[in-house]
């Protein structure tokens, strides 16, 4: 599974670089509609790409958070004198 994720955040990337508008682009749908309409899947597929590495880091930290608290010691056996 984290084959899958590592190569999906590349292939996203990569989407995300080749659906920015370029010159050839111009014309096609949704680049000639002008304005903001033509960052639209390259924004798309960087926000993809930032949801899964802030859901992976917020994944380590979920899991390494126990391991990085102080250990609890019980108090001590009360010493009785006699």
């Amino acid at each position: 599974m984290d084959a899958f994720w590592f190569w999906l955040l590349i292939l996203l990337l990569l989407f995300a670089v080749a659906a920015a508008p370029w010159g050839y682009t111009r014309d096609r749908w949704p680049y000639r509609y002008g304005g903001g309409y033509r960052y639209y899947p390259s924004a798309a597929a960087a926000f993809a790409v930032l949801l899964i590495l802030l859901l992976f880091w917020l994944g380590l930290i979920a899991i390494v958070w126990p391991w990085t608290a102080p250990p609890t010691t019980s108090p001590a056996a009360p010493v009785v004198v006699e």
